[in-house]
């Protein structure tokens, strides 16, 4: 019995863990400091596959570096995740980058300027249908509310027993002595 408690501990905080880190990934993605992203194309073969999730970090364009794999949106609105060739002084804070895909054999046709990109921070081989249902409020809230709910039964501290208890239906019965008979 104390085997299968035990055993019931550990994955109660590690389900608690999870859960605390998936609050964290979850309040990120809601205040724009991180993004979920899922590979469509083949372009960054071998360093992204196609269906890979990828969580990345918004960073100022100004940090960036050539060699650096980058999400930036082009000029019709579509995410393009390629590695920086290239990187030129923009109008202030901006920088006018040259991206390619790793399994391209030519830059893209046109660079993009930007303040800020997003770059990856982790990534989840073939991770795109969990992360596609976890994106729905129906299933990602309900998630985290579970979450935090096994945060606090984890973080409860268990029933202290009082010197002499063995448990339940023990036989033991605590004599307060002499000194706690009432006179």
């Amino acid at each position: 019995m104390r085997l299968l408690k035990r055993i019931g501990d550990v994955f109660l905080t590690l389900a608690a863990v999870v859960g605390v880190l998936g609050l964290g990934l979850f309040v990120g993605i809601q205040t724009g400091h991180l993004q979920s992203l899922v590979v469509v194309s083949g372009s960054m073969i071998p360093t992204f596959e196609v269906g890979d999730g990828v969580v990345s970090r918004r960073v100022p364009a100004s940090t960036l570096e050539v060699g650096d794999v980058v999400s930036v949106f082009t000029s019709d609105g579509v995410l393009v995740t390629h590695r920086v060739v290239g990187i030129e002084d923009g109008p202030g804070e901006a920088r006018t980058l040259t991206l390619r895909g790793d399994n391209n054999p030519v830059d893209d046709p046109e660079p993009y300027v930007v303040e800020d990109a997003l770059v990856p921070l982790v990534r989840v081989p073939g991770a795109r249908d969990a992360i596609e249902v976890l994106r729905r409020p129906a299933v990602g809230i309900p998630l985290v509310v579970a979450s935090c709910a096994l945060v606090g039964f984890a973080l409860m501290p268990s029933p202290a027993r009082r010197p002499g208890q063995d448990g339940p239906g023990s036989g033991v019965v605590d004599d307060p002595g002499p000194a706690g008979r009432g006179r």
